[in-house]
């Protein structure tokens, strides 16, 4: 009887302070390694989905808790919603889909084409429907150097998350567990 209460109780510290916990030290990861690479002008910078990144890491949290025998085990961040996995969610958004992509990393070189500049860059064309979000797009770079020597196009500088290594240990993090261990203790003694 009292284990399960202390497993309950820990299921409920998972949930809220350890979630949190977590939560914060992954945002503050995302902030300081992440979002200094973003370009100002683009529209689905990182930034634009940090709420709905910082959201999507609790509810992986939550989604992931399981209780067997003695154990209790969670996890941080679901695979299939981020494109780590075999198949990607058919529900990510856009914005996870670009976190993710970060996250595992990005080959090559590109330029942020905007709905301005493709204008700009097409001005016969009546669709500018660009991307995934119709907002912007990523162009090989030596595409767009060919449309500046040979189209009059604008030089532009490099997407600055061309050639970025991606965070392969992002999710990875010390959490003092033995605190919310004792603090459940205390808690259940005082109550006793």
């Amino acid at each position: 009887m009292i284990l399960q209460v202390v497993k309950k109780e820990l299921v409920e510290l998972v949930k809220t302070s350890i979630m949190e916990e977590i939560v914060s030290k992954l945002m503050t990861r995302f902030d300081e390694e992440i979002l200094p690479f973003e370009d100002a002008e683009d529209p689905v910078r990182p930034s634009v989905f940090r709420e709905e990144f910082k959201n999507y890491l609790r509810q992986s949290i939550v989604d992931s808790i399981e209780v067997s025998g003695n154990s209790i085990k969670y996890g941080i961040g679901d695979a299939e919603k981020l494109g780590f996995g075999e198949e990607l969610d058919p529900e990510t958004t856009d914005g996870l889909k670009i976190i993710g992509t970060i996250l595992c990393g990005i080959v090559g070189e590109y330029v942020l084409v905007t709905v301005d500049m493709a204008k700009e860059m097409f001005p016969n064309d009546i669709d500018y429907d660009l991307g995934r979000t119709g907002l912007a797009y990523l162009m090989p770079s030596d595409t767009y150097d060919y449309g500046v020597e040979n189209n009059g196009w604008l030089p532009k500088p490099v997407w600055s998350f061309s050639n970025f290594h991606g965070i392969p240990d992002f999710f990875e993090i010390d959490i003092d567990l033995g605190k919310y261990i004792n603090k459940t203790l205390k808690n259940l003694g005082e109550r006793a």
